[in-house]
């Protein structure tokens, strides 16, 4: 089935990084890095429920000010995730303004900042009605690298090298689990309550032996009986994955770098890459901490993903924007995508 995900770089691959995940079905967004944002309308910026800032160098985090004149004023919780002294680069950001008219707004932004650690998370937040005072600040357990888990998606992180740590990341969307409507009726079971825990249950992994209570009706009677999950999973549920999406900017290509990166990213359907400089100036890239084409489409090769996006071209290669393609396809001897947006099906 069709993903329930469209993402798309926010600019020209010359242009700052970023990355919007638009949810089809909802009115949310996710956005990865938060660089020149002038592209996206205010309509799209009002879907962001979280920002992923892979480090803050300024064409990652320049964007910071617009977002914010974006949202000021409603009553909304935006949630930044970035690397160490993330929180400070925020709190510096709110305090470069002056918020003596915040008590005449009825509605409060809230802004709760995720700072990513080796093995643990550094939170804080900043509420609009206490003029964006750091409040709360709490210290919580990394676990298998995961930032950020609701009921649609599943956000991973791992710290690499670019001079300061740089964050990449990446977002696994859930299981689509879906009713066969018509064996409803050929079971003459009644709809209800109960799909709903069904559905639950298998995105939860419970043994097939677990037991779902399901209303039946027969004859003009109605009635309850227990059924395995294993065999209302056979008679009617369709399973299928959900996308998985790699993110990574701004990195040196090295051995650490390389095991991080192809860890995280395995199997993804589309990863989405830096590629500032071009096959003949590895030296240079390794200089500036920044892959090249060719490193960008060794790393997804390895990885074994199903498609891959280069980006984040030097500005100086204007003239050579096909050479990029040509030969990140070439190192990753696979399906390399051009396209704006994106949503894969499964």
């Amino acid at each position: 089935m069709k993903s329930t995900l469209c993402t798309s770089l926010v600019n020209d691959p010359f242009g700052d990084p970023g990355m919007l995940v638009q949810f089809l079905f909802q009115k949310r967004a996710l956005l990865f890095d938060l660089g020149d944002i002038s592209p996206l309308s205010n309509a799209e910026l009002l879907k962001v429920s979280h920002v992923f800032v892979s480090h803050t160098h300024i064409d990652h985090f320049i964007g910071f000010d617009r977002l914010l004149r974006t949202v000021f004023g409603r009553e909304k919780t935006l949630t930044f995730y970035g690397p160490k002294n993330f929180i400070k680069n925020v709190e510096g950001k709110l305090a470069g303004f002056t918020w003596n008219l915040v008590d005449r707004y009825e509605e409060s932004l809230t802004i709760e900042v995720i700072e990513v650690r080796e093995e643990k998370l550094i939170k804080g937040s900043f509420r609009a009605i206490d003029k964006f005072k750091l409040t709360n600040k709490k210290e919580v357990e990394l676990q298998d690298g995961i930032i950020l888990e609701d009921p649609s998606v599943k956000v991973r992180a791992v710290i690499l090298e670019h001079r300061v740590p740089c964050l990449g990341f990446c977002l696994e969307e859930k299981l689509h689990v879906n009713i066969n409507k018509d064996r409803l009726e050929e079971m003459q079971v009644v709809e209800g309550a109960w799909l709903n825990e069904l559905k639950q249950a298998v995105l939860k992994e419970k043994p097939d032996s677990y037991s779902v209570d399901v209303p039946f009706k027969r004859d003009g009677n109605t009635g309850m009986k227990p059924i395995s999950l294993g065999q209302l999973k056979e008679d009617l549920v369709d399973v299928s994955p959900g996308q998985k999406i790699g993110y990574v900017v701004d990195t040196i290509y090295n051995e650490p770098n390389k095991k991080r990166i192809i860890e995280l990213i395995k199997s993804a359907d589309i990863f989405f890459c830096e590629s500032p400089f071009l096959a003949d100036e590895e030296a240079r890239g390794q200089e500036r901490f920044h892959l090249t084409s060719h490193q960008a489409g060794s790393l997804a090769r390895e990885a074994c993903v199903k498609k891959l996006r280069v980006f984040h071209f030097s500005r100086k290669h204007i003239p050579h924007r096909e050479r990029f393609y040509k030969e990140a396809e070439a190192a990753f001897q696979g399906t390399l995508s051009t396209s704006t947006s994106t949503s894969t099906s499964n």
